[in-house]
């Protein structure tokens, strides 16, 4: 069966209605003969007659009765659909679904989301975590509307940088500048398995360095807090623990000048996307 007309299907309703071919297309604005038509051409597609026709008059009949119901959840789901059209247009969708790298989820996220909810409290979010390689291809399948994530995608998408922030050495105890380089020597390096900045430090590191590469941030941030080592990370990543004395910061020639982006990606431009786009850029 293909589809269905629903000119076709509101003449139908209105006729079943009325059981009269007469009295619906008065009500429709049409001719009896049209109506009747109408109803010939309906019954032809599905290959089922829906009336009765008995000494002049029309009746519907069990595929009729059966029939009328569904076409009324498909034209009340035309006009569902029609209205979500229209709202989407205007720019009124209330939800909204995100794919979010761990690394994001674990340190901007939070803050992100109180702001958004500030800016679009009508905005319900939606939030998926995945790897930062594999948003880029979620957002293209439409499985989430927009992605914050730490890589590039090689999909054709709308890619913005949302922020370029520097990469910083990260230990458990203040240290002197001149500490730096013997730390380097004697301890544990830690990085996340997937920085596409991290070739840029390894060639600055000395060959006999220490590095062990993880793939959870939030795992690299407690090995450091137990004195295990130290990191390269963003420095978004750890501003929670700076504030609480947990972890600091140093100055290093290493990660001199080498920044780490998060990139936000989007299938196509809408009114909401971009209001979330001015929250992210507001948040960083």
């Amino acid at each position: 069966m293909k589809g269905i007309d629903t000119n076709l299907l509101k003449i139908f309703v209105t006729a079943a209605e009325k059981q009269n071919f007469r009295e619906a297309a008065e009500e429709l604005l049409m001719t009896q003969p049209a109506v009747t038509k109408s109803i010939h051409k309906l019954e032809k597609q599905l290959d089922l007659m829906l009336f009765d026709r008995v000494q002049q008059r029309v009746q519907l009949n069990a595929n009729g009765h059966f029939f009328l119901l569904k076409a009324k959840q498909m034209l009340a789901l035309e006009a569902q659909i029609q209205g979500e059209l229209e709202g989407f247009q205007l720019g009124l969708t209330d939800r909204i679904t995100l794919g979010v790298a761990p690394q994001i989820a674990n340190s901007m996220l939070p803050l992100i989301i109180k702001q958004f909810r500030k800016d679009c409290p009508q905005v319900f979010v939606q939030i998926e975590i995945m790897p930062s390689n594999e948003i880029g291809e979620a957002v293209f399948r439409q499985q989430v509307d927009i992605g914050l994530s730490k890589m590039a995608s090689t999909r054709d998408l709308i890619t913005m940088t949302v922020v370029d922030e520097p990469v910083v050495l990260v230990t458990s105890t203040r240290l002197e500048q001149e500490q730096v380089e013997k730390i380097l020597q004697k301890t544990t390096i830690y990085t996340h398995a997937y920085s596409p900045y991290w070739e840029k430090i390894a060639r600055q590191l000395p060959g006999y360095c220490r590095i062990e590469q993880l793939n959870q941030t939030e795992v690299i941030k407690t090995f450091v807090k137990h004195n295990l080592g130290v990191a390269f990370l963003p420095k978004s990543v750890i501003q929670t623990e700076m504030k609480k004395g947990e972890l600091f910061t140093v100055e290093s020639t290493v990660s001199n000048d080498i920044t780490s982006a998060t990139y936000l990606h989007m299938k196509y431009s809408h009114g909401l996307f971009e209001k979330f786009v001015e929250t992210c850029r507001k948040v960083y």
